[in-house]
């Protein structure tokens, strides 16, 4: 089976069925299909070719929904673009994507501008209205709703998501129609309470994520009515839950807490919710016992990762109430393998720890990507016969619950985004005043870490945190930029010269239980 054939059964069965809404549109299964072909057909009509890639710039749209359907079709590998990164930054990932046509969404207008002069000449860009492009309504008019008679392979390459690298540079994660139907199909049978057709869901999560787009596909894979929203709001998603029969949503911490502080929330009527999911970065036990009181439904945590395509461990709605009726320590854990993945635990020269002990975590999974695009000696380094190394480090106990304990490769998730400071550090070397840098993740209660600069500067200069924020603007996403600068004589470092920078962590996080938010 492909992404695709899951649309193309609803739209047969249950054609008149809402599949996304968006503002005061709604599309049903066969008005996305027939879309779908037409944009498929667009496609083939540009000479786009299995195996091509097309990529969509902008904030969540149905049209997103649109080409991952399309692409789905005719073999292409849709490539969702974080529109939050700078010009420069999207630069890089449109011409290493190797992508094809580009489709620039309302909004991003100014974003084009910017990046016309980065572009590979061949590209076709699409946009609603703008100079010197194909406009979308009047190029997909014109093309046929058949299906487009193309041949496609399970294990094809189907979506291309963006991680950041440690060589600062991000990497395109290749994943298969394969790895994304095995990853719903894990997620579905998580769930104890399954959504179907005449449920409804709510998408708040960026689609160039792992979390939005996989919430995306699933909708489609349970025949669910998914409410799309461009961008996050608590106020709206609290809206929603109450307006439609919202059966399921998927929210990172830093948006339930956001949620939670919507005034007169525990007012709001939320019975029709039967499952919250949680994941992409930790989550404070006040936090989700405050969640559980308040919206009175079943909880899962998930972790996973972009290179999985998503959840690999979940932590079930029983584990939530071992937790709740005398086993705390379950909260802290991220769960146990889902249905057909397996976990195991690594030291630094490869051999497999026992029970209870810290190293590396290894996954074996259905979902586990292809490779990275065009990386071939980056993917040989993490995947091992089939082992995905995390890049994680974290223990299983007795009943074997995973439980994260540090980052080995430094990254930070802040309010859910991954940071690696490699990047940051990039930038802030930029700056005339900087001589060595490092940058790490320490504490922060709503976003559960923020970034935290160390600069030394050089003789006889100074910085101060506001210019080092309106430097970093047009360097990097906003999101990226530290908020927090200490101004230090010199990085500790180990002979070889590289920082230590688990002692500039040491007093953030003393008195934690684990060296992440």
């Amino acid at each position: 089976m492909l992404v695709h054939h899951y649309l193309e059964f609803y739209a047969r069965n249950t054609p008149d069925a809402p599949c996304f809404s968006y503002a005061e549109t709604c599309m049903s299964f066969s008005a996305l299909n027939a879309t779908a072909n037409q944009l498929g057909n667009g496609f083939l009509s540009l000479g786009v070719q299995a195996g091509q890639r097309v990529a969509i710039l902008g904030e969540n749209s149905l049209e997103h929904c649109v080409v991952f359907m399309a692409a789905s079709k005719v073999g292409a590998v849709a490539v969702p673009l974080n529109y939050r990164l700078a010009p420069s930054e999207l630069a890089f990932v449109i011409q290493d994507s190797n992508t094809r046509v580009l489709i620039v969404l309302e909004g991003m207008e100014a974003t084009l501008e910017a990046l016309r002069g980065q572009l590979p000449s061949d590209i076709v860009i699409v946009t609603a209205n703008q100079p010197d492009s194909l406009h979308w309504d009047e190029w997909i008019a014109g093309c046929p709703e058949t299906c487009p008679p193309v041949d496609i392979d399970k294990d094809a390459p189907y979506l291309q998501l963006y991680t950041s690298g440690t060589t600062g540079n991000p990497k395109g994660v290749v994943s298969s129609h394969f790895n994304i139907l095995q990853g719903t199909m894990m997620n579905l049978m998580a769930n104890p309470k399954r959504p179907n057709t005449g449920f409804a869901g709510i998408l708040c999560a960026p689609m160039f994520h792992i979390g939005g787009a996989g919430s995306a596909l699933a909708g489609i894979y349970s025949g669910q009515h998914t409410l799309l929203h461009r961008v996050f709001d608590p106020v709206q998603v609290l809206d929603d839950i109450e307006r439609y029969p919202v059966f399921s949503i998927f929210m990172v911490p830093a948006m339930i807490m956001a949620v939670l502080q919507v005034p007169g929330v525990e007012k709001r009527d939320f019975s029709s919710l039967q499952t919250m999911f949680y994941g992409a970065s930790p989550i404070s036990e006040t936090v989700l016992r405050r969640a559980i009181e308040v919206f009175k439904c079943e909880f899962i945590q998930m972790y996973g990762m972009t290179e999985a395509t998503g959840t690999v461990v979940a932590l079930s709605p029983d584990d939530h109430r071992r937790a709740l009726a005398g086993k705390p320590e379950l909260l802290r854990s991220c769960g146990r393998p889902s249905i057909g993945a397996k976990l195991k635990i690594m030291d630094p020269k490869g051999n497999e720890v026992d029970t209870g002990e810290v190293g590396e975590i290894y996954v074996k999974s259905d979902t586990n990507m292809l490779h990275y695009y065009n990386l071939p000696e980056a993917t040989a380094a993490n995947l091992t016969d089939g082992w995905l190394h995390t890049g994680d480090a974290g223990y299983l106990d007795d009943e074997g619950y995973l439980y994260l304990k540090d980052r080995i490769k430094d990254m930070v998730v802040s309010g859910g985004e991954n940071i690696y400071p490699v990047e940051v550090e990039n930038a802030l070397a930029k700056i005339e005043a900087v001589a060595d840098v490092a940058v790490i993740g320490v504490p922060n209660e709503k976003f559960g870490e923020a970034l935290l600069a160390f600069v030394v500067t050089k003789p006889g200069m100074t910085l101060a945190v506001e210019e080092m924020v309106e430097f970093c603007r047009d360097q990097i996403a906003g999101y990226k930029i530290p908020r927090q600068l200490e101004i230090v004589d010199e990085l500790p470092r180990n002979p070889s010269g590289k920082i230590l920078k688990k002692i500039l962590r040491a007093p953030y996080w003393e008195g934690t239980e684990r060296e992440i938010g």
